[in-house]
């Protein structure tokens, strides 16, 4: 069963962040929308009042007539400032859920990048680990060749077929020879050794 990349399988309450950033792009354009049609409903309550107050002081008006007009244009810019209350309390919850989902949309493709690198670093070392081990395989056939040598040289110097002289000299040879292969199988396994471990991460 397949589920969102970045999800626990267990998780099924889990939601793409993709989702939740389309679904609250489109009520944070909605809602921003509402909110400069409230604030533009309140200039124009504001502008109201301020003419109601001017006809009162040209006489336009009586007092009793400026408090009831005056009482309901303020009742109704009160409830706009209520809204418009709503409105920007549910504009700060989208803004931290745009947040959050940013973040795990920033995780998530951080993890992405990390997880590739990783894949890289594993298919590099692979190559080279398939490499050394075909040349570590190779110093296994030389170390073999040098002992065939020796055992060859050791069966002619009882048969009399090499000088002691000689015996000696390719002896050390051999035993030089041997040493050097010992120091690049020494590094080769070490090598190994460190590849294997970042190809099992």
């Amino acid at each position: 069963m397949s589920h969102h990349e970045g999800a626990p399988p267990e998780d099924a309450y889990y939601v793409n962040p993709k989702d939740v950033l389309s679904q609250f792009s489109v009520e944070w354009i909605a809602l921003r929308k509402t909110y400069d049609e409230i604030k533009k409903q309140l200039l124009e309550v504001q502008a109201d009042l301020s003419h109601i107050d001017r006809r009162l002081e040209s006489g336009d008006i009586s007092d009793s007539e400026h408090i009831v007009v005056y009482r309901e244009k303020w009742s109704e810019s009160t409830q706009i400032v209520q809204v418009k209350r709503e409105v920007e309390n549910r504009l700060y919850e989208i803004q931290k859920e745009i947040r959050a989902a940013n973040k795990q949309l920033k995780l998530a493709e951080e993890e992405r990048v990390r997880r590739e690198r990783m894949e890289e670093t594993r298919s590099i070392a692979m190559i080279e680990w398939m490499s050394l081990k075909q040349g570590f395989d190779l110093t296994n056939a030389r170390r073999n060749e040098i002992n065939a040598d020796t055992d060859k040289l050791e069966l002619e110097r009882r048969k009399g077929k090499t000088s002691d002289e000689e015996y000696r000299q390719r002896r050390i040879e051999q035993f030089r020879q041997l040493a050097e292969l010992s120091i690049v199988e020494s590094d080769v396994k070490r090598r190994l050794a460190e590849l294997l471990e970042i190809i099992r991460k």
